[in-house]
């Protein structure tokens, strides 16, 4: 079975090849187009990056995030009133790198390795939050799988949301939520709005039942906007 769709990317008609077949898939991989597997759960794999059970399943966002990552455009996360959530990329270098982003990023090509493998990977990061009305980067936030830190650890403020349920087991997705609003686009309420869009995507794109957060003890804004997200302490 071959089926070709078309995503809609920035304006243009991207050609995406659907199909159950292998060698169609590899073979359109190899001229340079956007595949993705029709798989039955049974047998062999698919060489498709993306695979769906049913036709039914390739609605136009999984089309277009399919397409965007063959062409290695970022991933629209998810909108507020204000602001605009999507996945970093090189040429957001020199904003985070000015604003002292996080741990990891001294050079384009970390950022870019970054944005490369996370994002593949796992599907979710820190994202860049750009404001829509200006189209400026005016901070980062997003989701990680928590890590213990013993150096720090007695310096922070752990603090929980549970989404819905307490005590998921074994099967339980637990995520790390963190934000960096740039020095100066803060006192805009920018950090709730963004985070308060993240949680949301996080509870119904990655199925997460539980977020916690992980601030000094003497950032007192942070803490505040924890809060006001619904956070409690541990």
């Amino acid at each position: 079975m071959r089926e070709i769709r078309y995503a809609a990317v920035n304006g243009k008609e991207i050609p995406v090849l659907i199909s159950d077949e292998n060698e169609a898939l590899l073979a359109a991989r190899a001229a340079g187009g956007a595949i993705v597997g029709l798989w039955s759960g049974e047998g062999r794999g698919t060489a498709a990056p993306y695979a769906v059970e049913a036709l039914s399943d390739v609605t136009e966002e999984f089309l277009e995030r399919a397409a965007r990552r063959h062409l290695g455009l970022p991933w629209r996360i998810c909108e507020t009133r204000r602001l605009l959530v999507r996945e970093m990329t090189g040429d957001d270098f020199d904003e985070v790198w000015a604003n002292q982003v996080g741990r990891g990023f001294g050079s384009v090509e970390e950022l870019e390795a970054y944005t490369k493998h996370q994002y593949t990977f796992y599907e979710f990061g820190f994202w860049a939050l750009v404001e829509k009305e200006t189209g400026d980067l005016i901070g980062v936030a997003g989701l990680k799988v928590p890590e213990e830190d013993g150096k720090e650890e007695q310096e922070l403020v752990k603090l929980e949301l549970f989404n819905g349920r307490e005590n998921a087991g074994d099967g339980e997705v637990v995520l790390e939520l963190g934000y960096h609003i740039f020095p100066a686009y803060r006192r805009r309420g920018y950090g709730l709005e963004s985070c308060a869009g993240i949680l949301e995507y996080g509870r119904r794109e990655l199925e997460a039942d539980r977020f916690l957060v992980r601030i000094r003890k003497e950032n007192v804004p942070s803490l505040v906007l924890a809060e006001k997200l619904g956070f409690r302490e541990k």
